[in-house]
C-alpha cells in the first residue's frame, strides 16, 4: 500500500472493533456516556445504546477519514493549503507527492483520533464498573498524549515535512 497512514487508519478501526467486543460483555445495564469537565459521569445510557454510540462514533470517524483520504488526490488544487504551496504545485510530480503526503498525514491523524476514542471506550467501561464513575488515568493520559502528538505532528509538518526539497 502506498499510503502507510491509510494502513494505520484501517488498523485502528480494527482495534476499535476489538475494544468494543472486549468491553461489551462486562458492561452493566446502565453505562455512563457523558462526563463533565471534572471527569465525573453526568449522563447515562443503556448498555445497548452505549455500545451503539461507541461503535457508531468509531465507524463514523473511520469512514470520514477514509473518504477524506480518497478525496485528497481528486480535489481541486485551489483547495490545497500547505506550506510552500507554490513550490509543491509547480510541477505535476511535486503536486502528486504533496497530495500523497497530505493523504498520509490526514490518515495518520485520523487513526490517532480513533485510538483516543478506543481508549475513551475502555476507560468508560472501567468507570461503569465503579460506584462513583469518573474518567481515569487512561483517558486523561490518552488525551494528553493525543494533544502532544498532534502538536508535534503539526510542528513537524510545517517545519520539515512540507519544506521544499533540494533538487
Amino acid at each position: 500500500m502506498r499510503n502507510p497512514g491509510t494502513l494505520f487508519l484501517l488498523a485502528t478501526g480494527v482495534v476499535h472493533a476489538v475494544v468494543l467486543a472486549m468491553v461489551a460483555p462486562g458492561l452493566p445495564d446502565r453505562v455512563p456516556t457523558h462526563f463533565g469537565g471534572s471527569g465525573k459521569a453526568d449522563d447515562w445510557s443503556s448498555r445497548a445504546e452505549a455500545l451503539w454510540t461507541f461503535g457508531l462514533i468509531g465507524a463514523g470517524l473511520l469512514l470520514l477519514f477514509v473518504l477524506i483520504s480518497l478525496w485528497i488526490p481528486r480535489m481541486n488544487a485551489s483547495m490545497i493549503n500547505a506550506p510552500h504551496k507554490e513550490w509543491w504545485t509547480e510541477t505535476p510530480e511535486r503536486e502528486a507527492t504533496l497530495r500523497r503526503r497530505i493523504a498520509n498525514d490526514t490518515s495518520f491523524l485520523g487513526g490517532a483520533t480513533i485510538l483516543l476514542i478506543s481508549l475513551t471506550t475502555v476507560d468508560t467501561a472501567r468507570a461503569a464498573q465503579t460506584s462513583d464513575p469518573e474518567l481515569g488515568w487512561l483517558f486523561w493520559g490518552g488525551l494528553i498524549g493525543y494533544l502532544l502528538l498532534t502538536v508535534g505532528v503539526v510542528v513537524w509538518m510545517y517545519g520539515w515535512r512540507y519544506r521544499p526539497e533540494q533538487e
